[in-house]
């Protein structure tokens, strides 16, 4: 064979370059890893993405239980647990984080304040509701935990509890564009979860990006005969999207978009034959919601803005922050009852597949 036949192919013309590896990043973006983020950027200081309050995320019941677990590992349980809103809807598989504005936290600070103030007349009137009107307590947003798991945990705006109550009798929330869509649902998991213990939700909606259409909307639990001639319970919406602010920012003179409630809408019906005659009225007119929605608005806009008053002597030359500590670290306890907790679940699981059998030490943890 001559030289000039043989023709040698250099290596790189039939070695042609690995394929380039698929993306992961995609992959491993999971609902629970975006919880995990969104919460360690609020730990570290920072807020959600402008205009976020109200962040959905699709989650079903095995991967709200992981979250937990992630969240302690990852070592954001506490401020996850004190700073963070947020509620869980099992029946639609659907997590929130809660985030409101400026602007719907003064609203209902007005709006909570109006409805004790007339409380308190109440509790010092001497009326026959006067007693139990002087327990009717601020709740705020604490947690409405109910005993039928599938109507999951909330986190209202405001809440209304009388202290012998397990549950707030009146709830209110303020609603805005991505919050709207799921007010309803959250209305029923509140009265169908409590057994109608919570009496009233309401609902205050309000646009602002293109319109500033303000309105009420109330829902209460209905006791009716379905086709089957059995009592069910279920929802009504008594009030529906009334406006008392119209698209341009005017006042709308509507007796339906005004806030009117009884005394006995604050308590279980248990309290009936204690209280048989909570018959006194609590009363917000439209106009008033007007107003506390100017008010807002315009404290809301002095402090984005940077206008509200502040110090202008500064007698220092420099300030001291802190002194740093190490980062947050569970301790020893919380650690043994953590892998205790892990271990528990692991059984479990290994119960309910059938392939496992306790011995007698385990059975005794159970």
């Amino acid at each position: 064979m001559s030289a000039q036949s043989l023709q040698i192919t250099p290596p790189q013309s039939f070695t042609s370059s690995p394929p380039t590896p698929p993306a992961t990043e995609e992959k491993t973006v999971t609902p629970i890893s975006r919880i995990l983020a969104e919460v360690g950027r609020h730990k570290a200081g920072h807020c959600l993405p402008a205009g976020e309050h109200w962040l959905r995320f699709p989650l079903d019941g095995d991967q709200y239980e992981d979250l937990h677990r992630q969240l302690r590992k990852a070592n954001l349980w506490d401020h996850y647990e004190h700073k963070i809103r947020h509620d869980y809807f099992p029946s639609a598989e659907l997590y929130v984080i809660r985030m409101p504005s400026t602007l719907h936290e003064s609203l209902g600070s007005y709006i909570t304040q109006e409805f004790l103030r007339q409380l308190d007349e109440i509790a010092h009137s001497g009326s026959l509701g006067a007693v139990f009107a002087g327990n009717i307590e601020n709740s705020a947003s604490a947690e409405i935990i109910f005993k039928e798991s599938e109507y999951g945990s909330h986190e209202p705006d405001a809440s209304f509890q009388h202290f012998e109550a397990q549950y707030p009798g009146v709830i209110l929330e303020l609603s805005y564009s991505q919050k709207k869509k799921d007010l309803s649902r959250l209305a029923h998991e509140y009265i169908l979860g409590s057994d109608t213990d919570i009496r009233v939700v309401i609902g205050i909606d309000v646009e602002y990006k293109c319109s500033r259409k303000a309105s009420v909307s109330i829902w209460r639990p209905h006791i009716g005969v379905n086709n089957a001639g059995e009592k069910e319970l279920s929802v009504v919406q008594t009030v529906t999207d009334q406006l008392f602010r119209d698209d341009v920012g005017n006042f709308v003179l509507d007796s339906q978009a005004s806030l009117k409630l009884r005394l006995e809408d604050f308590g279980t019906k248990a309290f009936a034959t204690k209280f048989p005659n909570l018959t006194d009225s609590i009363h917000i007119s439209a106009e008033q919601l007007f107003s506390f929605l100017e008010r807002a608005e315009v404290k809301a806009r002095r402090v984005k803005q940077g206008e509200g008053l502040a110090r202008s002597d500064k007698p220092w030359i420099t300030k001291r922050r802190r002194d740093s500590t190490p980062p947050e670290q569970l301790d020893s306890d919380r650690e043994g009852r953590f892998a205790e907790d892990e271990e528990r679940a692991a059984k479990k699981a290994m119960m309910d597949d059938g392939s496992y059998k306790a011995s007698s030490s385990d059975a005794d943890l159970e």
